[in-house]
């Protein structure tokens, strides 16, 4: 008898080399990118129950929407800046008719927790633009019978999701992306982070981090999901709870790229509010009880600057020791 596909869908940004996004660290692209056609294949013969992509270009929403119903799959749509998308309504129209329930977003292009990039007072500007962007948008999206699921991409931490939540209505189409591994990139610990979002979670970026120790505070290294120091069996339970009933958690790796969080400079805060030093223990706790010493080799076969198919092999044995372990729960 056949068994019962892993509640768990296969993540496009899980595998940004496979399907052409990244090329190798010299510039080199893929000469043999990955498909989206041939992504829902690897979905299916991973016994996964859906996808997390772009809407394929190539594919018309009814196309698309015949090709994930003769596989079986269901889909979560992902976007990219809210700010920056063009013809986002009608992004979300062929989200809709694609048959997806929720379309993630993310807030910037900030990596590491690191607003200086932006510049003084950049930030705050920014979410000013965002809230008011996300206002126009959330009434289009009910509409169509989606939610909008902002992601935590390690520029925006828990005061930032309650107050776009309180200036843009509370309005029902609202909702989070928790990418599980990504709180720590901004100083916060990611089960304190799921329990306060819990309400507001469509959905849920499975991906985790081995932590190293750094002279700027510490490094964030991508791994096989249940190698490193997120706690998915807690994570999973509070988001699940919350009664979203199209929830369906994404499995992503973490990019090839380290990321060094340096919250030991001062200057690193400058961008952030008051904070009670104290919602910093989780993660510190964290740090001294699974860091690695910061000499410890962690580089990928990306960052080591290794052939094409030596970054692709990487990819798919990550994913699929994360999907052995998903399946576990």
């Amino acid at each position: 008898m056949p068994t019962s596909p892993i509640p768990f869908a296969l993540t496009a940004y899980a595998l940004p080399h496979v399907l052409g996004y990244l090329p190798t660290k010299d510039g080199t692209p893929n000469p043999n990118p990955l498909s989206p056609l041939g992504l829902l294949d690897a979905a299916k013969t991973r016994n996964l129950a859906g996808v997390d992509i772009p809407l394929p270009a190539e594919l018309s929403a009814e196309a698309l929407r015949d090709v994930l119903e003769e596989r079986g799959l269901r889909l979560v749509v992902e976007a990219m800046s809210v700010l920056e998308m063009q013809n986002a309504e009608a992004y979300l129209q062929k989200a809709a008719g694609a048959g997806a329930k929720v379309v993630r977003f993310t807030l910037s292009g900030i990596l590491c927790g690191d607003r200086r990039k932006l510049g003084p007072g950049g930030w705050l500007q920014r979410r000013d633009a965002l809230a008011k962007r996300i206002k126009e948008l959330l009434p289009v999206a009910e509409s169509l019978g989606l939610s909008l699921a902002f992601e935590n991409h390690q520029d925006a931490d828990l005061s930032d999701f309650l107050w776009l939540y309180e200036k843009t209505g509370e309005h029902a189409a609202f909702g989070v992306c928790l990418d599980a591994g990504n709180p720590l990139a901004v100083g916060e610990d990611p089960v304190e982070t799921a329990k306060t979002l819990a309400p507001l979670i469509r959905h849920i970026h499975c991906k985790d981090y081995t932590i190293h120790f750094a002279p700027e505070g510490y490094r964030l290294v991508r791994c096989a999901a249940g190698t490193g120091v997120v706690d998915f069996p807690k994570i999973l339970e509070i988001v699940h709870s919350n009664g979203f009933p199209h929830l369906l958690p994404g499995i992503e790796i973490a990019a090839q790229a380290t990321r060094t969080i340096p919250l030991l400079e001062s200057s690193w805060w400058a961008e952030y509010p008051e904070r009670d030093v104290r919602t910093l223990i989780p993660a510190l706790q964290t740090l001294w009880a699974k860091g690695l010493p910061q000499d410890e080799p962690y580089s990928s076969a990306w960052e080591r600057g290794e052939r094409s198919e030596m970054v692709s092999a990487e990819e798919w044995r990550i994913l699929d020791e994360s999907i052995a372990y998903f399946a576990t729960l």
